[in-house]
């Protein structure tokens, strides 16, 4: 399924899918040993937050047009170097 400016939403879905899946599976690891709790919640943060950093770069990738597109220009610059030879 093609949504944001005609790009696939696979990346999107299972990413997310991944995220819940291990949150649902340190649930039921929580719900069977309530001892990991403490143990267990900076987990969830830190699955969540690689969920969202590689959504954001998702939506990033595909916005901005021939602006932000890195491809477009020579980035060595090489027109700026000196030409008198001193390399030193």
């Amino acid at each position: 399924m093609r949504i944001w400016r005609g790009r696939h939403s696979a990346p999107l879905v299972i990413i997310w899918a991944i995220a819940l899946g291990l949150a649902a599976g340190m649930y039921k690891v929580q719900d069977i040993q309530p001892g990991l709790t403490e143990l267990l919640r900076p987990v969830y943060v830190v699955v969540f937050a690689v969920a969202l950093l590689t959504t954001w770069k998702w939506f990033r990738a595909r916005t901005g047009g021939k602006k932000h597109d890195r491809r477009h220009a020579d980035r060595r610059h090489s027109d700026r170097r000196d030409d008198d030879g001193d390399t030193a």
